[in-house]
């Protein structure tokens, strides 16, 4: 099944050593010339923006896409993540520290007495909550690596998806485990959705492109998250014409994952790359291959039509699918083009040209119709088969992290709160150019918990009133986190620890690739 086995080499990841480092040099205009895997490099920040291709095998969605800015998806175009010299050594994790006592106070008191009208002045400085740890990457300028989902857990270990590969850190001292390449030489990844059933990540690739411009995303490689042992991996077609890397999709589910390219579209297991289930045999007669959303669920929308297309009727359904048979376990019919992509699995969120709506999990049934949501504030589906990262359920509120349309200040972005029943806001923060809130998911309580980033500022993890919005602090992080990261950074929440992940570099010299942080002050 294997089609280009790994290279041996002397790199980082078992990979040919890179040309010798150059003096870091900011671009100008264009791009560097490219730099093998493993030598170090370096993007500048840029926002969270959304995969720019088409649905696979999927009518373009006939509603208004806004210009890709504010709360989208972070995908192609994003700046990549940074890695060491040849050869080099692995930069040491800072040592986690003990929970207790985390909230660093330095009070300077300056006492000045004189005589019987003696006065005394208290200045507090400095007050944050500091990292358990984090790992450092000094890197140079490079736009030729892409942003991928991919952060994994296990027992013992964080594993994250870089550009050339995958590496696991002990997650109680940040401490490297392994670190495991991609196949071959020259290659970077491009999709990797984080979802880890059975213990096996899977990650899409392809050949870098020419001067740091991003290249084909047509190869899937799956790996033990336990041992960092590569499992398989398998070349798809693609048309792609243009080799912008932007034809691949990975819908992850449960042990199965449904890759869908411009050409074919397949479901296989995780664990060994041999086939699930047959996808043509799946679809409902009438309609085409769809396009397939994992998570939690697994997701089919598709687009069908009885008759000519002319005189025909058309319409759009939705399926909950089992990932391990393909089979529906149940569908629902809507009109044209109103039920196209899933924004999320759980809670189950579709979006088309009329908007978006929620609907039952379990049945199917209707829930809640979002008023104004697409009107509103700028959308961006998950066109790389995973939900919308910055969309989480809490009970019945849906959380979205959004930019608002028709901002006379330009960009503004804020959170937004729906009754997942009604389609009701609620209620949305403070919104601002430069403040981003992602909703946190998975915590495991019903809070309304969101990692805050704002420019320069110090993070924050901060909790919301679910009747009012109001938001509280649980915990400041010193400012570095944020500024030593590229602006594309993204938390996962695990076991009551806050990993912030990035492939990006600081435009400030030192950086962070992976930073863990307490979540009680």
């Amino acid at each position: 099944m294997s089609t280009n086995g790994p290279v041996p080499g002397s790199g980082p990841y078992g990979q040919q050593p890179a040309p010798p480092p150059q003096p870091p040099m900011p671009p100008q205009q264009g791009h560097l010339p490219p730099q093998g895997y493993g030598y170090p490099q370096q993007s500048p920040a840029a926002p969270h923006g959304q995969p720019g291709y088409g649905y696979p095998q999927q009518p373009s969605p006939p509603y208004p896409m806004a210009p890709q800015q504010g709360y989208g998806q972070p995908g192609y175009g994003q700046p990549g993540h940074p890695q060491q010299y040849p050869g080099a050594p692995v930069p040491a994790a800072q040592p986690r520290k003990k929970k207790t006592g985390l909230i660093v106070l330095l009070v300077v008191a300056l006492v000045v007495l004189g005589g019987a009208g003696g006065a005394a002045w208290y200045v507090m400085v400095g007050s944050a909550t500091q990292p358990l740890w984090s790992v450092p990457s000094k890197a140079e300028w490079s736009l030729g690596e892409q942003e991928v989902d991919g952060t994994w857990f296990t027992d013992k270990a964080v594993v994250q998806t870089l550009a050339g590969g995958v590496k696991a850190y002990d997650r109680d001292t940040g401490k490297q485990l392994w670190a495991t390449p991609l196949p071959g030489a020259g290659n970077q990844a491009c999709v990797a959705p984080s979802v880890s059933d059975g213990g096996v990540g899977v990650v899409a690739y392809g050949a870098s492109g020419m001067g740091g411009a991003h290249g084909q995303c047509d190869h899937v490689a799956a790996y033990d998250l336990n041992s960092g042992k590569e499992l398989w991996h398998r070349a798809f077609k693609v048309k792609d014409e243009f080799k912008t890397g932007k034809e691949l999709a990975v819908a992850r589910a449960g042990e199965t994952a449904v890759i869908t390219t411009d050409k074919e579209q397949v479901a296989l297991k995780a664990a060994d790359g041999t086939k699930a289930w047959d996808v043509k045999k799946v679809v409902p007669s009438g309609c085409n291959a769809g396009t397939y959303t994992g998570g939690k669920n697994l997701i089919r929308t598709t687009w069908c039509r009885q008759g000519d297309e002319f005189t025909g009727k058309s319409w759009t359904e939705a399926s909950l699918v089992d990932p391990a048979t393909g089979k529906a376990q149940w569908t629902k019919r809507f009109g044209e083009n109103e039920a196209e992509i899933a924004l999320s699995t759980s809670p189950l969120v579709l979006s088309g040209e009329k908007g978006a709506f929620a609907l039952d999990e379990e049945s199917g049934e209707r829930r809640g119709k979002f008023q104004g949501m697409t009107e509103k504030y700028f959308v961006f589906p998950g066109e790389d088969g995973s939900p919308m990262r910055q969309v989480a359920g809490f009970g019945n509120i849906l959380l979205m992290g959004m930019g608002e349309r028709d901002n006379a200040d330009g960009e503004s972005n804020t959170l937004v709160a729906y009754d997942l029943d009604t389609g009701k806001e609620l209620w949305k923060a403070p919104a601002g150019n430069t403040i981003h809130y992602i909703p946190l998911r998975d915590t495991g309580s019903e809070r309304l918990l969101a990692y805050v980033n704002e420019g320069a500022e110090k993070p924050k993890l901060v909790e919301f009133n679910s009747k009012d919005g109001a938001m509280t602090t649980v915990a400041e992080y010193p400012k570095e986190v944020n500024t030593n990261m590229s602006g594309g950074e993204w938390p996962f929440w695990h076991d009551g620890v806050l990993y912030v992940t990035t492939v990006g570099a600081s435009v400030s010299g030192d950086s962070y690739a992976l930073v863990a942080l307490p979540t009680a002050s």
